[in-house]
């Protein structure tokens, strides 16, 4: 509870000093709240765009979980999407994403090795979708004149990129080396009353990862498509409320600097880069109306991200009542 207290604070504090270095006083002015363009088109981009911020996650949870046998209702997936967001609010840099779907899929009934398994293909996933949309991101950036990116910018993009694409490489193609790193750990002397345990979780998430890999294509597809619409929507939202409070932006160039800001804040030690993002995100869209987009900025940021402390614990005391998974057999897959 304590750890939950302080991370909703530093979350909110960073995330307010972001909004004032963009909005300054005009974010404490109810007249900067008020909609301004709430045609039905924008407010339709919005809803979608929400929903698939958060409904497509929990289908892909759903579907790797499928591919290892193992089934439960969607909502089941839903609640352990909600609780992997607040474990990545958490813990700065978002590190207690993947214990938290680990120790949900666990109350579901997976292992451990198999809950590990879903969480590195969920890293997995998403590496990739970054590993081919941000050098496009930056492209378009670069050739459309949309924003002019300082070189230290550009280099650190493409050094990010390599981290990941090598990342997704490694955790994907090669699940021996985290086997391996299992087994030796096994063998600490400090860890020897844990080894059966752990040679376990390392026996389990090898088939995870061999059951991930064995996919046929059309699963595969459906997990890249649900990878990427999750993340278009998340931005798709962004630029759908910037629209909302009058602020007039490129749709591609909102998608495309989301895009690399994102991946940035994945090496930030905040709670998922509380301040950074909002800073970053804000000066670069502009500051002549600053008001109007903190704004958009601040609802994004509730809708995304904020809004977990509040789902979060519900959903936790959701799954406590939840059926448990059921193995399933390679033709009842669906």
């Amino acid at each position: 509870m304590k750890r939950f207290l302080i991370a909703l604070v530093l979350s909110f504090v960073l995330g307010f000093l972001g909004l004032y270095l963009v909005g300054g006083k005009a974010l404490f002015e109810a007249e900067t709240y008020r909609p301004q363009n709430a045609n039905i088109l924008v407010v339709g981009v919005c809803v979608l765009a929400l929903l698939a911020e958060w409904l497509l996650s929990a289908e892909r949870i759903r579907l790797l979980c499928l591919s290892q046998y193992v089934a439960f209702p969607y909502r089941s997936a839903l609640l352990v999407n909600i609780l992997s967001v607040l474990g990545g609010v958490i813990i700065p840099g978002g590190a207690g994403q993947g214990p938290a779907v680990v120790a949900a899929l666990g109350r579901l009934g997976l292992s451990a090795g198999q809950g590990l398994g879903v969480t590195m293909q969920i890293y997995v996933l998403d590496m990739i979708f970054f590993a081919w949309s941000t050098p496009l991101s930056l492209w378009y950036l670069i050739y459309s004149d949309t924003l002019v990116l300082p070189t230290d910018v550009k280099v650190f993009t493409l050094v990010a990129i390599s981290f990941v694409l090598v990342g997704a490489v490694v955790l994907g193609r090669y699940p021996q080396l985290v086997v391996n790193l299992l087994l030796a750990v096994a063998n600490w002397p400090l860890l020897r009353r844990f080894e059966i345990r752990l040679r376990k979780i390392a026996h389990d998430y090898y088939r995870s990862s061999r059951s991930y890999l064995s996919m046929p294509v059309s699963s595969w597809l459906k997990l890249h498509l649900a990878t990427a619409a999750n993340w278009l929507g998340g931005y798709m939202l962004l630029w759908g409320l910037l629209k909302l409070y009058g602020i007039d932006t490129s749709v591609l160039g909102t998608v495309a600097l989301l895009n690399i800001i994102t991946l940035a804040s994945q090496f930030v030690p905040t709670p998922r880069g509380a301040g950074f993002v909002e800073a970053t995100v804000g000066l670069s869209i502009g500051t002549s109306e600053g008001g109007s987009i903190a704004a958009a900025l601040l609802v994004w940021r509730l809708l995304t991200v904020y809004i977990s402390f509040l789902l979060g614990p519900l959903a936790g005391g959701l799954l406590l009542i939840a059926p448990r998974a059921k193995r399933i057999g390679p033709n009842t897959l669906q």
